[in-house]
């Protein structure tokens, strides 16, 4: 009979390879024709027929190619040419795997592989692949080794998928992992800001409450000067008096910089003016054996800040460097436009947006993680005692902060310390600066001033100081009997309030009554901090006049002399 005359019903042994397997010329090869194969040939090659998997049989020492109509799919553009032809010569790019494969099979072995990766060519190209291969020997009618059976699926698709699996989990571990630290670091910066804001309110409670103090005793100070103007134990005494008075001021003036509630007059500015303010200060306060290097871009974007306060930062900034250094060095002061995305503000305490980032480098001795931690916190200091109250850094959050801004540090021992400040950008134009107004001639006047103070103390001194200019004053005690008088008609020329009083009727409301008037009556406020009242995060508006504690007989004569002057002109 016939190879394969009868199908048996066997869709394999009906199918194109056994009509090609049958019409085959297999006489040029050392196989023989197909009608003297050994029934072994023909059980094995009606077996792989059958099967539905990808088979192929390599016979004899060539590795003659017979295979099924899987296998044929697999095959693709060397199809049929496979048929009757030695291994090595259809895939040629991988004769050496293949002749190892039946050199093996020949001697009674097996090899399998799972997605193990070739190259094949495919349409002219080499491509990538992977497959699952299984090879046995096939027995003869000698019962020994005559032929190789190989199973070969191939499992690039899955490989691809695993690969982009794979890759998208360890994005998305990473992902996790980024974002995990970033809110760790987000959930630490809270945890710092919020001490931070604790310390802050305590720290501004106290200043505001101890520029009262200073006060009083400031006031009657300059005072007891004027009343012993010839008696120069005393002129001696009160000076080193009002000196330390001063430095009290100047640190509670840092107190309520940390705390965000001192009184700013921000405007917009250019940071090219920088060292055009500050260059000749910073050299006189760092020393000669520092050489300050300020890189700023071409053309920066402005910022809206208070001028001094920006320029005081930069010199604590600078001192602090200059001291890490012990002396020595290059401190560099640089200006940069950036924009911040979402990724960027994380942690911070700023929105993304278009930012002026200020930093003051240094290389110093740097800080530790542990120091670094605590380096904005009020008081604290790695200098000797006697060298440093601990409040620079503080100054400088306060600042920043109060100016919708945002503070960071970046330090590594041995190697210096960076500080940057980040600044919003303002679209409007920078203002020129106006050229100050010569008060020293005129510090007092015949005018009548509203006194309204609830502090005894501070209100009496007041009192004498505007009378000894020449001011008829009369006194409220609080915001409820000031508008009593006014409303009973007084018409002063000046209203001098305490921001904070008891009572209902607050210092706002006083100056409400005096906008209202026909002229308007001016006010001066004065305060130790402004709280909420006057201003918008202590922004003070250029309406808005405030004297703030401790102050000097001088500058409150010259305050009320330019506040009075300026209603005149207006």
């Amino acid at each position: 009979m016939q190879f394969l005359s009868n199908t048996h019903g066997c869709e394999g042994w009906a199918g194109e390879m056994a009509q090609r397997i049958r019409a085959f010329d297999w006489s040029n090869t050392d196989l023989g024709p197909i009608g003297a194969w050994p029934s072994s040939l023909t059980s094995a090659v009606q077996m792989l027929l059958a099967s539905p998997m990808p088979m192929v049989m390599l016979w004899g020492r060539d590795g003659y190619m017979i295979y099924n109509d899987s296998y044929s799919v697999f095959a693709g553009g060397r199809h049929p040419y496979l048929l009757g032809t030695p291994v090595e010569l259809g895939w040629p790019e991988v004769a050496d795997f293949n002749r190892n494969v039946v050199n093996t099979c020949l001697a009674g072995g097996t090899l399998s592989y799972r997605n193990l990766a070739l190259t094949l060519l495919r349409n002219g190209s080499p491509e990538d692949v992977w497959m699952d291969l299984y090879y046995s020997p096939v027995a003869g009618d000698d019962q020994r080794p005559a032929g190789v059976l190989a199973i070969v699926v191939e499992t690039t698709e899955h490989m691809i998928s695993e690969r982009l699996r794979q890759e998208l989990t360890h994005n998305l571990e990473q992902r996790v992992a980024a974002e995990v630290q970033a809110r760790s670091a987000a959930e630490e910066q809270l945890r710092q800001s919020q001490k931070l804001e604790a310390i802050g309110g305590l720290t501004g409670g106290v200043a505001h409450d101890f520029n009262n103090l200073l006060q009083v005793v400031a006031g009657n100070l300059h005072l007891l000067a004027r009343h012993e103007p010839d008696n120069a134990q005393v002129q001696r005494r009160v000076s080193a008096a009002i000196a330390a008075v001063e430095r009290g001021a100047k640190l509670t003036s840092q107190l309520l910089a940390f705390a965000r509630r001192q009184p700013l007059s921000p405007a917009v500015y250019n940071p090219l003016r920088i060292y055009e303010g500050l260059g000749e200060l910073l050299q006189r306060a760092l020393g000669e054996t520092i050489h300050i290097d300020v890189q700023l871009p071409q053309d920066p974007w402005c910022i809206n800040v208070d001028r001094n306060q920006l320029e005081n930062a930069l010199l604590n900034l600078a001192i602090n460097a200059r001291d890490a250094m012990k002396g020595e060095g290059v401190i560099r002061i640089t200006g940069e436009n950036i924009i911040l995305n979402p990724p960027d503000c994380a942690g911070k305490s700023i929105s993304p947006g278009e930012y002026v980032r200020l930093a003051v480098t240094d290389s110093g001795a740097g800080m530790s993680p542990k120091i670094m931690a605590r380096a904005f916190e009020p008081f604290f200091t790695t200098k000797p005692d006697g060298h440093g109250t601990g409040l620079g850094l503080s100054m400088v959050f306060g600042f920043v902060r109060q100016s919708g801004g945002h503070v960071e540090v970046q330090s590594e021992v041995g190697s210096g310390t960076v500080v940057q400040m980040y600044f919003p950008r303002s679209l409007e134009e920078p203002q020129s600066p106006e050229a100050p107004v010569d008060l020293t001639e005129h510090s007092g006047g015949q005018e009548t001033i509203l006194v309204v103070e609830d502090n005894e103390g501070v209100r009496t001194a007041a009192v004498e100081l505007l009378e000894q200019s020449g001011y008829t004053v009369l006194i409220a005690e609080d915001g409820d009997r000031a508008m009593l008088m006014l409303r009973a008609g007084l018409q002063p020329d000046l209203i001098f309030t305490d921001v904070v009083m008891p009572g209902r009727v607050k210092s706002t409301d006083l100056a409400e009554w005096a906008r209202e008037q026909v002229p308007a009556v001016a006010v001066l406020f004065t305060s130790g901090h402004t709280r909420d009242i006057l201003s918008s995060n202590h922004l003070l508006s250029a309406d808005i006049h405030l004297l703030s504690k401790p102050y000097s007989p001088d500058e409150l004569a010259q305050r009320v002399r330019s506040v009075l002057t300026s209603r005149i002109l207006q």
